[in-house]
């Protein structure tokens, strides 16, 4: 498991993670906001008019129920808005990070 730093937009969180989804973070949230939210009948609930609302923790459901069921994904804290790396606590300065 490996620390990652996950926003939408707003405050920036860490997330405990398997090594797979850290090492590859880009591509499993790619692959979530781009094909699952507009592809899966599980989505809809995203659906909202013409487009999609999620955020962070709604990917966090997803990998934790269809990818990584048995490696669950666990916030570890909430560490606010980010404006550059040098407002990264430095102990996730070199953690992978999205912002969907």
């Amino acid at each position: 498991m490996k620390y990652v730093l996950l926003s939408a937009d707003s405050d920036t969180s860490v997330y405990l993670v398997p090594d797979e989804m850290a090492n590859n973070l880009k591509k499993y949230c790619i692959d979530f906001c781009n094909k699952w939210l507009y592809q899966s009948s599980y989505a809809k609930k995203y659906h909202i008019g013409g487009s999609v609302c999620y955020n962070e923790k709604d990917f966090i459901e997803y990998v934790n129920t269809w990818i990584f069921p048995d490696e669950p994904s666990v916030l570890i804290e909430t560490i606010g808005w980010i404006n550059s790396k040098a407002d990264i606590p430095e102990k996730y300065r070199e953690c992978k990070w999205f912002n969907f």
